[in-house]
């Protein structure tokens, strides 16, 4: 793999980008740099000066750039990265930008329930991650603003989702970002999988992906829904406690904010099933959908609070093998979740945006949600590939910018250092400029330190290229 820097990594997201005049796209790409040198919400900290700033706004507010052109960019970049892979995960998940807007004359909506009435934009993502687990990027993203709705009851909101069609709601952007994601991916003759957690438990969110002709699907159950076993009617938690064990299996949970991190050992059961929906509508009939269904459950003794998924998917799981990659399928869901902390609240933190306008809120969030991805992926090869040259993230001025700080900070101690240190030390050596402590009790560096460490280290790789450029002038 090339090194790259921050614009070189920049021109690979936007290069695509089609602004009817290249002076936005060199504008663009000038802002996804600055983005990824410096990550955060609001624009007045990622572009210091004047001339800088001033270009950004102009460029976010000006009605000619069309945040649809910006996205199609970096899509096309990652299903660039996914050429030439057997088979890619694509997590499906939604999520809500809480965002300012007191005098709501911003065209945001209300993204909290009725008692807390919060406004912003409701946005779906569909995530691509390769086999082996590495974030490669957004394959399809959508935003949206929900419309000022009536207090109702809950009789009433009933009552009118019964009438409304499944077009008309908001669980169909589900299915349509599955939809534009496997038809780019399927183009390169890539096999797709979406993976969508409990949200997709949902009769017709699990028929559109059904009806997907070139993608699987696996979506994590929420209900116990009825099937039928031998003749008798059960629910499907039931009927696979009557299906064999068809592995048992040891995986690696990482530490979360509630849990310690651990060795689970996972017992694995599946069977087909067919379930059964009930419309409760005298328009809509019942239906039926065969599927199988997969039973994770941990084992570990001494667990207070054990793992158990309840899969559904439309691929066969007959065997051990079948049944570890279900559930390897299943984790690959867990990045999007990172992805959303890094974005969200953990290094970008795109919710600080104080723009004016919905089409430049998105451009905007855009641009920073690829910056979130770059931070996980350089995240997720630190502690995965440890062994990767850090020339796959980094260019070399910004190596050599590191290692004179990591000299520095270690003072007299510090050891002779390789001409090319690897992913995992670049990584802790970042995550340190960003106030990591390298202690045991502190875990592996997380989104925030890297993100804090990346913007240091981009004074020092700006002020090292000023020093060379002066000397060289002389």
């Amino acid at each position: 793999m090339r090194e790259r820097s921050a614009t070189e990594w920049s021109r690979e997201e936007f290069g695509r980008v089609q602004l009817g005049d290249v002076r936005r796209q060199r504008r663009l790409i000038e802002m996804g740099a600055s983005a990824a040198r410096r990550p955060s919400g609001k624009v007045s900290v990622v572009f210091g000066r004047d001339a800088e700033r001033e270009g950004a706004y102009d460029f976010l507010e000006n009605p000619e750039v069309k945040p649809e052109a910006v996205a199609a960019s970096i899509f096309g970049a990652t299903v660039e990265r996914a050429r030439d892979r057997p088979s890619i995960f694509v997590a499906v998940d939604g999520s809500a930008l809480t965002l300012t807007d007191i005098d709501r004359k911003k065209g945001f909506g209300p993204v909290g329930s009725a008692n807390r009435p919060v406004r912003g934009l409701r946005v779906m993502s569909a995530y691509a991650v390769d086999e082996e687990g590495v974030p490669l990027g957004l394959v399809d993203q959508a935003y949206w603003s929900r419309p000022e709705t009536a207090r109702m009851t809950r009789a009433q909101t009933i009552a009118r989702n019964r009438k409304r069609k499944f077009e008309e709601k908001e669980t169909s952007r589900f299915v349509e970002a599955a939809r534009r994601a496997s038809e780019r991916l399927t183009s390169l003759g890539v096999s797709v999988c979406i993976v969508i957690d409990r949200e997709g438990d949902n009769r017709d969110i699990l028929q559109g992906l059904n009806a997907l002709e070139k993608s699987a699907f696996i979506v994590r159950s929420s209900w116990n829904r009825r099937t039928t076993v031998d003749e008798e009617s059960l629910g499907i938690r039931e009927a696979l406690e009557r299906a064999p064990v068809l592995g048992t299996y040891a995986i690696e949970l990482a530490r979360t904010g509630s849990r310690a991190a651990r060795q689970a050992t996972l017992e694995v059961r599946a069977r087909s099933v067919e379930l059964k929906f009930k419309y409760r509508s005298p328009e809509k009939p019942s239906g039926k959908l065969s599927l199988c269904a997969i039973r994770v459950r941990e084992i570990t003794p001494g667990v207070a609070a054990p793992l158990e998924w309840l899969l559904y998917t439309n691929l066969p799981v007959t065997t051990a093998t079948e049944a570890r990659r279900i559930v390897d399928s299943y984790r690959a869901r867990w990045r999007i979740e990172e992805f959303h902390r890094s974005w969200k609240s953990g290094a970008c933190n795109v919710e600080d945006g104080q723009l004016r306008s919905v089409p430049a809120m998105v451009k905007w969030a855009t641009i920073l949600a690829t910056v979130a991805t770059r931070i996980e992926r350089l995240k997720y090869l630190s502690r995965n590939k440890p062994e990767l040259p850090a020339t796959v993230e980094l260019s070399a001025l910004e190596m050599e910018a590191l290692k004179i700080c990591h000299k520095d900070r270690l003072g007299k101690r510090a050891p002779k250092l390789p001409d090319i240190p690897t992913i995992a030390d670049a990584c802790q050596w970042i995550a340190e400029l960003g106030g990591h402590m390298r202690l045991k009790s502190s875990g592996p560096p997380g989104s925030v330190t890297i993100a804090r460490g990346l913007e240091r280290l981009s004074y020092y790789t700006h002020a090292l290229s000023l020093f060379r450029d002066k000397n060289t002038a002389r």
